[in-house]
């Protein structure tokens, strides 16, 4: 049974709610029996009795709960580690693969599977580099942040994804405007930032005089706004309500148009680094009219030690014209 307890998490996480049960009702007990036993001083026995109760509690639920915090830092060191793990292999079949693309005399079929290859390793590190990213999430406080012009970074996002707009047939705009300053990490931002403009060029459609927009401004004084706006398919009701949920993908099989790839992680990815940034994320959509994601940070200026303001969690939906999702995190 000992063994058991130690090696199973999910017994021990039951062994330890059924002993916090049994501690609550002795616990009610004894101060009726008190109550009882001492009728002049019965309300200051439960009163006692009811702070015991209370501090019993909550080191009760603190070893209740053990198992769980247990299970779920387990769980982020599997990730972490197979995800590194599997990094060097896959980087050995790739660079093979496009060595092997460099011979001018490979045969066109053996070449286009050589393509086909790289293509899918391309999109299996994108997988693991969205792990790392969520495990690196779980432990925000190793995340430095500073005062950050997010107008260069919007621009390098840009960059990167200039040859994807170029194969698609796709017009990326920037409008910026000066004093675009976050409290922030700059390498998360970044991210924040490809994620969301590969999002964009993938689900709008190729070769359609299709449009990304990315807008960078300070807003309201306290906050600055970074949004994604592209001409693409849309996102329906059903999906919107969902689309943060981890390895959640909408139905896009009945339109050859865009591009069918990604992990199901990238606005998750998304949704915690806004979080972690006491950020707020706006989502308009309208299907084959477009998707605006339209994202808030507090102001930072160098130098300053907190973020401007706090947010708390609020996520409401309103589906009355188009669709729309504002979600606020914090």
């Amino acid at each position: 049974m000992r063994a058991k307890y130690e090696s199973d998490l999910f017994f021990r996480t039951s062994v330890n709610i059924v002993t916090l049960q049994v501690g609550f009702v002795v616990v009610c007990v004894s101060a009726f029996a008190a109550a009882l036993l001492n009728p002049q001083q019965e309300w200051a026995i439960l009163l006692g009795v009811m702070i015991i109760a209370l501090l019993s509690g909550v080191l009760l639920s603190r070893f209740t709960l053990g198992p769980a915090r247990d299970t779920a830092r387990y769980q982020k060191l599997f990730i972490s580690n197979i995800a590194h793990e599997l990094r060097t292999p896959l980087s050995t079949i790739k660079t093979s693969s496009e060595v092997a693309l460099l011979d001018d005399e490979l045969p066109e079929p053996l070449k286009q599977t050589f393509e086909e290859i790289v293509q899918e390793l391309n999109r299996v590190s994108e997988i693991i580099n969205n792990l790392l990213s969520l495990n690196m999430l779980t432990r925000p406080e190793r995340m430095q942040f500073s005062g950050v012009d997010i107008a260069p970074l919007a621009e390098q996002a840009i960059k990167k994804h200039a040859a994807l707009a170029r194969e698609r047939g796709i017009k990326i705009l920037i409008r910026k405007e000066p004093g675009a300053i976050v409290w922030g990490n700059a390498t998360a931002l970044e991210q924040i930032m490809t994620n969301l403009i590969k999002n964009a060029l993938s689900y709008t459609p190729a070769n359609t005089d299709g449009t990304v927009t990315v807008t960078v401004r300070p807003e309201n004084h306290s906050m600055v706004l970074f949004s994604v706006a592209d001409t693409g398919i849309g996102i329906s009701q059903e999906d919107l309500s969902h689309i943060f949920e981890p390895f959640y993908r909408a139905d896009t099989s009945r339109n050859r148009a865009v591009q069918h790839s990604g992990s199901g992680l990238g606005l998750t990815i998304v949704n915690e680094m806004v979080r972690t940034h006491h950020g707020r994320i706006h989502i308009e959509s309208r299907k084959k009219k477009g998707t605006t994601v339209s994202l808030y940070f507090p102001q930072g200026v160098s130098g300053k030690k907190e973020p401007a303001e706090e947010c708390h969690s609020e996520t409401s939906i309103d589906f009355s014209n188009g669709t729309s999702l504002y979600h606020r995190s914090g």
